[in-house]
């Protein structure tokens, strides 16, 4: 298959670092893309990769409909991310860390050969190649992987976002994806430039007022379901508009629902501008929440998924994922719903 030729085989091209490698260097322009309100994972991953291909010369521009956080902006070259799309064609799109094509917007129309690079189960595997690796703890280590192959050099900026990367999807060494080969990766990037104490700093100790504002708000609205199994949250789109908007959305709060004694489930939900609801999934490991969300549209890891729709009635979808919810647990945990 050569650059530029769509994928209309019926099964998916599946790939290496080697063949992703292969593609990049036939490719003069290439455009990396990024799914809707990037996190660490996100962020670090297309920012190193960035770096690293325009090192090389290659004309690569990054792409994001909802743009930078500011608080994500202290990740180095968070400025090659735009919200605008460049004024050529790509030879190659290169989707990071995006389980389908609708995460980067639901009307993108990617150009070129794609290239879809993942660590989710749940990945649609739309791509002309994709490399999914569901044993990465975050897509920067694939990224990583990748810069091995290309020869590319680890900057101490590539290292820093790289280290972001693993440092945001492993919850700080904290989640069930982080294993001996995570520490090794942290080190080694420690070595090459990156700053633990910096990037924890950044990413977990720099809340805003508002954060503050919205992370009260849903722990006053906790609710419990199945016996406790289940805890639920919300926060409506007053309470955005009241904290300075989305901007302020506290990270790690349904993983802090998650941490309460006894549940195994944890969601909160989030009332977009407009219309349409959020939800963030959290789970133990005993019940798979990517089902959970991919049940309505959504994906991601079996203790930590998530969902998105601007078109449905928000209380209306709460409700019917409750539902799902309670069935699920009702199922995989043997207990009733209250």
């Amino acid at each position: 298959m050569t650059i530029g030729q769509a994928n209309t085989d019926t099964e998916a091209t599946m790939g290496s670092a080697q063949d992703v490698a292969d593609v990049i260097l036939r490719s003069r322009r290439i455009l990396v893309v990024s799914h809707l309100r990037p996190d660490g994972d996100c962020l670090g991953s297309a920012t190193a990769l960035l770096a690293a291909l325009r090192a090389r010369g290659i004309e690569a521009v990054g792409y994001n409909e909802t743009g930078v956080l500011e608080k994500l902006r202290f990740i180095p070259n968070s400025d090659l991310v735009s919200t605008n799309l460049p004024d050529w064609t790509p030879d190659t799109t290169i989707f990071v860390d995006c389980g389908g094509v609708g995460r980067v917007s639901p009307t993108f129309q990617p150009q070129g050969f794609l290239i879809n690079i993942d660590h989710h189960a749940t990945n649609e595997q739309f791509g002309d190649l994709n490399w999914i690796d569901v044993s990465a703890c975050a897509v920067g280590e694939q990224i990583h992987e990748l810069l091995g192959v290309l020869g590319a050099e680890i900057t101490p900026e590539i290292a820093y976002s790289l280290y972001v990367s693993i440092c945001a999807d492993t919850g700080s060494f904290r989640f069930p994806n982080t294993n001996a080969r995570t520490f090794e990766l942290a080190a080694e990037l420690t070595k090459l430039g990156a700053d633990p104490a910096e990037v924890c700093r950044n990413l977990f100790e720099s809340r805003s007022r508002g954060e503050i504002l919205l992370s009260g708000r849903a722990l006053a609205r906790i609710r419990f379901d199945c016996d406790g199994k289940l805890a639920w949250s919300e926060l409506l789109w007053p309470d955005y508009a009241e904290a300075g908007g989305v901007d302020h959305e506290p990270d790690g709060l349904s993983t802090e629902l998650r941490s309460i004694e006894g549940v195994e489930v944890a969601i909160l939900f989030h009332e977009v501008e407009g219309g349409g609801l959020r939800a963030g999934f959290r789970g133990k490991g005993g019940v798979d929440c990517a089902a959970l969300a991919q049940r309505c549209g959504g994906g991601g890891h079996r203790n930590a998924s998530g969902y998105f729709n601007d078109q449905v009635d928000y209380e209306a979808e709460r409700e019917k994922i409750l539902g799902y919810t309670q069935e699920a647990i009702k199922k995989e945990l043997g207990v009733s719903a209250d």
